[in-house]
């Protein structure tokens, strides 16, 4: 999810004027509608720019077929455009996706697998040059091109897409005029797919700044070395040009970044900023003092700062598309209490949440589920999976917490093992809330089922040795999350199918598996109530089975200053979250 921005309005200086001269003809006889003309020319003179004031994290490049960082991503969303934007639709008080280089949404066949842009014809570089379907095509060759063998390459083959032989093109075993991308006339470019996408999933892959945005040739060429394995594009304010909404135009590294309004872009009106001032500052305590010296517009809080302005009544909240968990090794040979399901279900249903979001975490919502509350499963009305009947009728009571549940599985499990049982859990070493968390575990347990028949032990770990631990299946107990996409949470079940390469659980279910390829490659992406019925069925499975214990799910936390008037109300939106650039903006002090 791309981090959202906030807006800064400086008000136009409107006063009383007197009438100038040198704007009339000498001779010229002044009436009522010359005054009232002088006056609007004076008014728009004097109208000042308006600075958006953001900090950010450093970037390396600007390339967007290699850029690794969220940094990097967000500059790109200013200055790339792409087939496609999602903007915030005040009408509906949603999100929609609309067309920037592109006249409107692409048009596809029946079954799904091939699908058409029309492009608008009178784009045009930061530099005036043209800018058509051709400029897409010299980019997406580029971008999985064999040699330069670029880390974004897998975007149109490994993603939510699979273009027509665009891996086999990646590894150079076949020619691009066998790849499924074909420019049908300068303002034309069709795509054909493997299978069939759900229609968001496609807008999402050409929306924003990013690998499916468009590079200039003529830089992309001149920077490329002599055996065309690497380029220089995007190293510098000069080598980055502007296809967007801005145009960067200074770029000290590691200190700041200037960008200002691009007059090509076609969907330039709809954002406020004529100017954006980004300052680089990672530190959370220079971020703070910055926003209350008046420096910048906007600050995420956590930990004391958090507690600083906890009730003041501007935080506002995003969210996230991660559900933090406790994994449990079910295959465990050492220790197969472990395996027995009765004992996970009383980790399940013993788990304190409302203690871990708010106490601990504070800023987190308690999270009795699998697929988090910011994943939309009807794109069509906006609406989240948690809102829908079928997630709710899954969903637990009293956020999973049922002491005398808890205890009735225990003693199952206890009984099946016959003495005590030594469980370990495993926490990032970098953490305190980690630490806090699973203390609180050993208590809970230990209180709820006894110490004389359970002994929780801890143990500090590097995060990613924690995660290579869980994928190795060489723990107990261990804290994870997984994101995936904002738009398609049934993509996201993969990673607990059998075949994930990055597995952290040690569930196996030959029936998920088939859900799960029904759901994104086969016959139920186009049919949404059955495909919705599905996800609900995959996340009682995982309910059954208990491969982990759903804990919380992580918000952010977020000051804007008072100038600053949020066009969803302080609501935080999927895909646009609270729609700062469209919103309403007092004069800067």
């Amino acid at each position: 999810m791309k981090k959202f921005l906030s807006l800064l309005l400086v008000a136009m200086l409107i006063g009383s004027m007197l009438v100038g001269c040198g704007k009339k003809d000498v001779g010229k006889v002044v009436d009522d509608q010359d005054v009232a003309d002088d006056q609007q020319e004076e008014v728009e003179e004097k109208k000042e720019p308006v600075v958006f004031r953001i900090t950010g994290s450093k970037t390396v490049t600007l390339n967007p077929h290699i850029y690794e960082t969220t940094a990097e991503s967000e500059t790109m969303g200013y200055i790339f455009g792409n087939l496609l934007a999602m903007i915030y639709d005040k009408d509906t008080d949603n999100y929609k996706v609309i067309g920037d280089h592109a006249v409107d949404l692409p048009t596809r066949n029946e079954d799904g697998t091939v699908w058409t842009f029309k492009l608008k014809e009178d784009l045009k570089w930061e530099d005036g040059s043209p800018l058509n379907a051709r400029d897409y095509e010299y980019s997406y060759k580029m971008l999985m091109d064999p040699k330069l063998k670029n880390s974004r390459g897998p975007q149109m083959f490994d993603a939510d897409i699979v273009v027509v032989n665009a891996k086999k093109y990646w590894d150079g075993e076949c020619e691009w005029e066998d790849v499924g991308i074909k420019v049908l006339d300068d303002y034309t470019i069709e795509f054909t797919l493997d299978f069939a996408v759900p229609e968001m999933d496609f807008y999402l892959t050409f929306s924003g700044g990013g690998p499916s945005s468009p590079v200039q040739e003529k830089i992309y060429e001149a920077g490329m070395n002599e055996d065309r394995t690497e380029t220089d594009y995007g190293t510098s304010a000069e080598t980055a040009p502007s296809s967007g909404i801005y145009k960067l135009v200074e770029w000290n590294r590691d200190q700041n970044k200037v960008y200002v309004k691009n007059e090509y872009s076609p969907i330039k009106d709809i954002y406020t900023p004529d100017r954006i001032e980004q300052r680089v500052v990672e530190d959370i305590n220079t971020l703070v003092q910055l926003f209350e010296n008046n420096d910048t517009d906007y600050v995420g809080l956590a930990g004391a700062h958090y507690d600083k302005y906890a009730e003041d009544p501007r935080l506002v909240f995003s969210k996230s598309t991660s559900v933090w968990s406790m994994f449990i090794n079910m295959e465990s040979e050492e220790k197969p209490f472990l395996r027995d399901v009765n004992f996970r279900k009383a980790l399940f249903y013993a788990m304190d949440r409302n203690t871990i979001a708010e106490d601990i975490v504070k800023t987190g919502m308690p999270a009795a589920y699998v697929v988090s509350s910011a994943k939309i499963a009807v794109p069509s009305k906006g609406l989240t999976y948690r809102e829908t009947d079928v997630a709710k009728s899954v969903l637990p009571e009293n956020n999973g917490y049922d002491l005398e549940l808890a205890k009735e599985y225990f003693d199952k499990a206890y009984e099946a093992y016959g003495k005590k049982m030594e469980v370990e859990v495993q926490y990032f070493e970098n953490s305190e809330n980690m630490k806090r968390m699973a203390e609180l575990l050993e208590q809970v347990y230990e209180n709820a089922f006894g110490s004389d028949r359970i002994d929780v032990q801890l143990r500090a770990v590097p995060w990613n040795n924690a995660y290579d631990n869980m994928q190795n299946g060489n723990y107990d107990l261990g804290f994870g999350a997984w994101s995936g996409g904002l738009f398609n949470p049934w993509s996201s079940m993969e990673v607990y199918t059998q075949g994930f390469t990055m597995k952290l659980d040690q569930f196996r279910s030959d029936e998920f598996d088939e859900l799960y390829r029904r759901t994104v490659k086969g016959d139920l992406i186009f049919k949404e109530k059955e495909r919705l019925e599905a996800l609900g069925e995959m996340e009682k499975m995982l309910f059954d089975a208990v491969p982990f214990v759903p804990m919380y799910e992580q918000q952010g936390a977020f000051l804007f200053h008072d100038r600053i008037e949020l066009i969803t109300g302080g609501k935080y939106l999927p895909g646009v979250g609270f729609a700062v650039e469209q919103s309403t903006f007092g004069p800067l002090e």
